[in-house]
């Protein structure tokens, strides 16, 4: 196993390019198109603001990476549960829905940041938050929908 991520290429340079020329390309369609937002302005920009602190994390050879990719998938987590509220209306959901924003947005920020730059110790560590925080997701989602 330990061979498999030594084979492994570091694609941090492509991801990092491709999530840069997609955020243009939806801004460039935003603007051209004037589309307005309108109450999910909010969760867009942190969506957009994840994606672009994910992408420079990709481009850092430090330890500091790591750091800002988990930043960045919480900042994502929280645009994408704003986004679903705001679509359902299901605004009760905040009461359980917090290990999705944190454990769960640090652990994907980890997973894919390891697998990208072809590195075990994050990807690992992204696995075992992912798992936490999805566990954590599933019992307070059971106990606020049968208690409260």
């Amino acid at each position: 196993m330990e061979e498999h991520w030594k084979r492994r290429k570091d694609h941090s340079i492509i991801t990092a390019a491709f999530v840069f020329f997609l955020l243009a390309m939806v801004f460039a369609l935003v603007v051209s198109m004037q589309i307005h937002l309108g109450k999910f302005t909010l969760p867009f920009y942190l969506v957009v603001s994840g994606m672009f602190l994910f992408a420079t994390s990709l481009e850092t050879e430090s330890r500091i990476g790591e750091w800002i990719a988990s930043l960045s998938w919480t900042l994502n987590m929280f645009g994408l549960l704003l986004f679903y509220q705001y679509w359902t209306g299901d605004l009760e959901s905040w009461a359980y829905a917090w290990p999705l924003i944190f454990p769960v947005g640090p652990g994907l920020g980890q997973l894919i940041y390891g697998e990208v730059k072809a590195r075990r110790d994050p990807f690992e560590r992204g696995k075992v938050l992912l798992q936490l925080g999805l566990g954590l997701f599933v019992l307070t989602l059971i106990v606020f929908k049968l208690f409260f």
